[in-house]
């Protein structure tokens, strides 16, 4: 199962600038996806109560380290 690091931001620039900062050249072997966008009530992974209050977020999706390792979640509001 995969860890998250998710970003919250009232700003859709800087919710793409940090996607950029986790892509291309600067991404790691563990960073399996990034993805960015407004949060909505379809925003899963995000808690409800900042679904449709203007946020933006960028979310990372890390690969699991190794069988015996457990999923992490981390919610950052920047």
């Amino acid at each position: 199962m995969p860890s998250y690091k998710i970003f919250l931001t009232k700003s859709s620039e800087v919710a793409r600038r940090i996607q950029a900062s986790f892509s291309g050249d600067f991404a790691t072997e563990d960073i399996t996806r990034t993805s960015q966008g407004k949060v909505n009530e379809d925003s899963e992974l995000i808690p409800a109560i900042y679904h449709n209050k203007g946020f933006f977020y960028c979310t990372v999706e890390l690969a699991p380290f190794g069988e015996n390792d457990t999923p992490t979640y981390e919610l950052t509001i920047c």
